[in-house]
């Protein structure tokens, strides 16, 4: 695929009406819009719209509050205010909502979908201010990835697109086949998960595994493929259709490599293998996923199959009531 890294600079200019209104209103999304614009052409803006839409849709939805509010139970806090709300004043416009990181009420963030703000001190006070009751630690922003680093930031995910035309070409014996029975992938992923919370416990913290009941119904949809060395199944992968916010189109839901063979490059394989498929259905195909900051791994494994980072979202330190703003990377209400 294109190079959006270096193709879109910051505050670049989407083409076409809809994206100069949005920009407009939502300068924040500029950078978005433009890498839109790289990935789907003109019809890009159109997508950050209707995604745009939906989320100020939410707004004061007791659909969508009420049984957050249920399934988080904080006492006293009525069911709208887990709501999305449009907030601000004089310095600018955010529209936003609270978050529970991986569901845990004692991990509050608020995460600003889109903001008008040319300060970003003076947006995490709005943040703080208007989320008090939740004392949420920090906010998450969508940035390019090259923004994400920080003293007051740390990386939550990084959004990996490749174009299937475009992503590395299939090498050495990895090949992908069918498997002839689901539950061979849901052991593969079993395994791995079990290993990885061993070897690697902060990163299982963040991550989990795919239900097996989705595994038996992505084999079902033909979606599920043994990552396969001479024969041996060594992983998995599914991908399925699917969107990371605004970006559409195959999503990688799950790919594992089991532990005896993990460490050679058969993750990126696969993936280059499957983008080898891909385009043969379509060219112009892209492959997504979303990967945590700790899965450095997979980041490798991602940018050497030919998708790159194109955006990233980060969390950026609040602070409430005069106090000190506190350090994404030390402090143990993170959300981490």
């Amino acid at each position: 695929m294109e190079d959006t890294t270096g193709l879109v600079s910051s505050g670049a200019a989407p083409a076409g009406a809809e994206g100069d209104e949005l920009a407009r209103r939502w300068p924040s999304l500029a950078d978005q819009l433009a890498v839109a614009t790289a990935l789907y052409g003109p019809r890009g803006p159109e997508l950050v719209g209707l995604w745009v839409g939906e989320q100020l849709g939410l707004v004061g939805d007791l659909d969508f509050g009420g049984p957050f509010a249920e399934f988080i139970g904080l006492p006293g806090v009525p069911a709208i205010d887990y709501s999305h709300r449009v907030a601000g004043g004089r310095r600018g416009e955010l529209l936003g909502g609270i978050r529970f990181f991986g569901g845990d009420r004692t991990r509050p963030f608020v995460d600003v979908l889109a903001h008008s703000f040319d300060d970003e001190r003076a947006l995490a006070d709005c943040v703080a201010a208007e989320w008090a009751g939740f004392a949420p630690p920090f906010m998450r922003l969508r940035v390019l990835p090259q923004h994400a680093a920080g003293e007051s930031r740390v990386l939550d995910q990084s959004v990996h697109v490749g174009r299937c035309r475009q992503m590395s070409a299939p090498d050495g014996p990895v090949g992908l086949s069918r498997f002839s029975d689901a539950d061979e992938a849901v052991a593969l992923v079993a395994e791995r998960y079990a290993a990885l919370s061993a070897d690697q416990p902060d990163l299982a913290a963040n991550i989990s595994a795919a239900e097996p009941d989705d595994l038996r119904y992505w084999h079902e949809q033909g979606a599920l493929w043994a990552i396969r060395v001479d024969a041996q199944a060594v992983g998995a992968l599914a991908v399925a259709p699917g969107e990371v916010e605004w970006i559409t189109g195959p999503v990688v839901q799950e790919e594992v490599i089991a532990p005896p063979w993990a460490g050679r490059g058969y993750a990126a394989a696969a993936q280059s293998a499957w983008a080898a498929m891909g385009a043969r259905r379509d060219p112009d195909a892209l492959l997504i996923g979303t990967i945590d900051r700790r899965n450095t791994a997979s980041r490798l494994s991602a940018e050497r199959a030919g998708r790159p980072a194109v955006l990233s979202t980060v969390f950026v330190a609040l602070r409430h009531r005069g106090a000190k703003a506190p350090t994404p990377a030390t402090d143990p209400d993170a959300p981490m």
